[in-house]
């Protein structure tokens, strides 16, 4: 009797404990929570996103607990009694289970029940409040004449309350009808369904619950179809599915009334005709019609629609521009275009930062004369923290040295390389930023960022959450704890209904910022079909870029702007979520100039070029990746993708993106001119080609590649600089040698055709072609071989030009 007390006893002690710590750390959370909300501008925004998104989930659970507790509760009630068997020596004897026994297993599988109904449901909250306040698009699609934001705002919430109500009605029918087949209460017998009472009416009533669902979901199906949910809409989609939804809905109809008057009404042929209706109604309307109807090409059908529908959707829509922003002289073109990339600016930038320090990010800018310059911000290097001897102290990381990272450095490309340059930067020290990954403690007034450390509790609970002691133990009132000092991570929780690129460090007004753009999406939009880019973590039908979000290095200061002409569905976020986002008008000057056209979007205006292509002449992206240049004008940084055909023997112009004082613009731009693309460099042994930048220079296409000897956990070094200037090549171990050797050779349009001018320009390209030889530069020898085919090509044309026709 002692021992049982005892064991009793530790049970409930040891569920008094588990009660403490679930509740303590939850206690902990939301202390935490509202201390760092409390911290920030806006935190009461986030603190009312995050108490909706709470309350959301939790009405969800009760829901779905409520529901599977009150059905095998109602089971529970039929069970008479619950007899097991035991064995005790060599005889077997049988004991009644207690009811109370039964009623405890019946609220615990419920609670279990409600808990898996319940899951995957944390994100709801979005879509029901986006559909308290749907975005208005002021167009409608050509099939149902709905507008735009039905589905990307009503629709994605009206599905999944239907799908939420079938998958509850049909698991609990099946639990229920297992559980009264095993009690005896629903079984099989002459032939003929056999239900007590208790059970028909229970099963009757879920039934017509699952067939509420599905008159439910025959109703949304035309939406369904419209948005892309079935496949792509065609001519038989549309024809089969959208009017035989009501044929699936009055058959859905039927089968409720028959399940309840089987309820009450023991005629199990009226049920099982009912279902079978309904059943042979979906397989018709929903499969076999369909695919019988459906012919040709789908794309076809609404083509014009679709594609309007489409840039809409991604933001794709291109203008062509009739001439192009050209470089007034291949100089400029030189000077401007950068031969360096991000990740090779790093690894130059590694060993000049200290030893406690790692790149951040790498940011491309221009300079006071136009030259590139690189913005290489710092970061707490969490990697060496198990590296050095002796490791870093707890203080050294997180109040110490370790904890902060010097301004940025600048980098600016010159014929040595990369040449540090100071930057106009006011603060003397980097609190926050992309590789803040520790927290920080500060001994700071009042006025200064972060949690203040003001309370027993409140230190106790940060501790807790961030599981670190020291935080209580070796801090004092009045410091300040830096938490979540990574500026993506600030940018997602307070804007939980964006996708941010990687933020890229900006300097303005003396200050280094982390600049980034945020993309809202939707699954679900007319007659476009999903689309899965690189950073895409579920297929979407729309994604659009509509806000400009910034984090000050030094602070921790968020800030959220509109993107200017920011598409619907961004602009009903904003409202939702206001004041945190501020109007497009209020866009800071230096921000405007930073923004660089959504990469996102450009890589689907680029797959959407190359598709538009004709098939029996493709084109192929030149280079493979987009790079960026900087305006001939000066306004901004464009992002540029050339395009050729033919083998490359062709080119076919360009697409640029940009964004303007009217926001993001493609433009897709084809030169007039007859110059041929130049060769891409290959890698050999330890040397890799640079970027290849393409633009046009004095009526002639240009292009700037640099190649790099890469050894190694060595930087990279410049090896040789690579130019072409309509069918003039020139190469040389710096940019200005390289230069040089390209206007020897004279204009880039017309060459002088005496013997004597083209005798002396064979003799110096006979010359470049041995020492390529001697070098084993097959690049450089091609590019000169060409050259010299085209010199030597020349006799009997004296007066013709050297660029070879289309």
């Amino acid at each position: 009797m002692i021992g049982r007390r005892r064991g009793r006893a530790l049970l409930v002690g040891a569920a008094v404990l588990a009660v403490l710590l679930v509740a303590g750390r939850w206690l902990a959370v939301e202390t935490a929570e509202r201390a760092w909300a409390a911290s920030l501008p806006q935190g009461g925004i986030y603190l009312e996103a995050r108490t909706l998104a709470r309350l959301t989930q939790l009405a969800i659970w009760l829901v779905a607990t409520l529901w599977g507790t009150g059905n095998l509760y109602i089971v529970y009630r039929a069970i008479g009694s619950v007899q097991m068997p035991r064995r005790v020596g060599n005889l077997e004897i049988v004991e009644a289970v207690p009811q109370r026994l039964l009623l405890v297993l019946a609220v615990a599988s419920g609670l279990i029940f409600g808990i898996g109904l319940a899951w995957g449901t944390g994100e709801w909250w979005r879509e029901a409040l986006l559909a308290s306040a749907a975005p208005h698009f002021g167009l409608t699609d050509p099939v149902l004449h709905r507008d735009l934001g039905y589905y990307v705002g009503e629709l994605p919430w009206a599905l999944e309350r239907q799908g939420f109500l079938l998958l509850a009605t049909l698991t609990a029918a099946v639990l229920v009808a297992t559980l009264y087949v095993g009690i005896g209460s629903l079984r099989w017998q002459g032939g003929r369904l056999v239900a007590s009472p208790h059970a028909r009416a229970h099963v009757g009533v879920l039934l017509a619950g699952m067939a509420s669902a599905l008159l439910w979901g025959a109703l949304l199906d035309p939406a369904e179809v419209v948005a892309g949910l079935h496949g792509t809409v065609d001519a038989g989609t549309v024809a089969v599915r959208i009017p035989g939804a009501a044929a699936v809905a009055g058959a859905a109809g039927l089968a409720g009334i028959v399940s309840l008057g089987w309820a009450g009404w023991d005629h199990p042929r009226w049920l099982a005709a009912g279902w079978g209706l309904l059943l042979v109604a979906m397989l018709g309307v929903y499969g076999v019609l369909p695919s019988m109807l459906r012919g040709g090409d789908g794309a076809e059908t609404y083509a014009r629609e679709r594609a309007q529908l489409r840039e809409l959707a991604l933001g794709t829509a291109r203008s062509p521009l009739a001439t192009a922003p050209e470089f007034p002289t291949v100089e400029r073109f030189v000077a401007t275009a950068p031969l360096w990339s991000p990740a090779r600016v790093a690894a130059v930038a590694g060993p000049r930062l200290n030893a406690h320090e790692a790149v951040a990010g790498v940011a491309l800018a221009r300079g006071p004369d136009g030259a590139p310059l690189w913005i290489v911000a710092r970061a707490p290097d969490d990697t060496a923290l198990t590296t050095v001897q002796p490791p870093p102290t707890w203080e050294q990381v997180h109040r110490g040295p370790w904890a902060a990272t010097r301004p940025p450095l600048g980098l600016v490309e010159t014929d040595s390389g990369l040449v540090p340059t100071p930057l106009t930067v006011h603060d003397s020290m980097t609190w926050f930023g992309a590789g803040f990954t520790q927290y920080a403690v500060r001994p700071a007034p009042a006025s200064s960022p972060g949690v203040p450390l003001d309370g027993v509790w409140r230190r106790v609970a940060l501790a807790w959450v961030l599981q670190s002691p020291e935080i209580f133990r070796r801090t004092a009132l009045g410091d300040r704890l830096l938490w979540r000092r990574a500026a993506g991570e600030r940018l997602a929780r307070l804007a939980p209904f964006a996708e941010f690129d990687p933020p890229q460090p900006v300097i303005a007004d003396g200050a280094l910022w982390w600049l980034a753009l945020g993309y809202v999406s939707a699954e679900t939009f007319p007659l476009v079909e999903s689309v899965r880019d690189s950073r895409s973590l579920r297929p979407v039908r729309y994604l659009r870029a509509g806000l400009v979000a910034a984090v000050r290095a030094t602070s921790g200061e968020p800030r959220f702007w509109l993107l200017p002409d920011a598409d619907s569905l961004s602009a009903a976020w904003t409202r939702l979520f206001a004041p945190l986002v501020a109007p497009a008008e209020s866009l800071p000057p230096a921000f405007a100039a930073a923004v660089r056209f959504p990469a996102r979007t450009f890589g689907l205006a680029v797959s959407e070029v190359l598709a538009a292509a004709p098939d029996s002449q493709p084109w192929r992206a030149a280079p493979r990746e987009p790079y960026e240049i900087a305006a001939p004008l000066g306004d901004s940084v464009w992002h540029v993708q050339g395009f050729t055909s033919g083998q490359a023997a062709r080119f076919e112009g360009f697409l640029l993106g940009r964004v303007g004082p009217a926001g993001p613009e493609l433009r897709t731009v084809s030169p007039p001119m007859l110059d041929r693309p130049p060769q891409l460099l290959v890698g050999m042994g330890d040397t890799l080609p640079g970027t290849q930048q393409l633009w046009v220079a004095a009526g002639h296409l240009a292009s700037s590649q640099a190649r790099f000897i890469e050894h190694g956990r060595d930087p990279p070094r410049l090896e040789r600089v690579y130019l072409t200037w309509g069918t003039r090549t020139g190469d040389g171990p710096t940019r200005a040698a390289a230069l040089r050797d390209l206007l020897l050779a004279g204009p880039p349009g017309a060459v002088d055709t005496s013997l004597g001018a083209r005798w002396e320009q064979a003799r110096r390209l006979f010359v470049q072609l041995d020492s390529a030889l001697q070098q084993r530069d097959f690049d450089r020898f091609g590019n000169v071989y060409r050259q010299l085919s085209e010199l030597l090509g020349t006799r009997g044309r004296a007066l013709a030009p050297t660029t070879p026709p289309h």
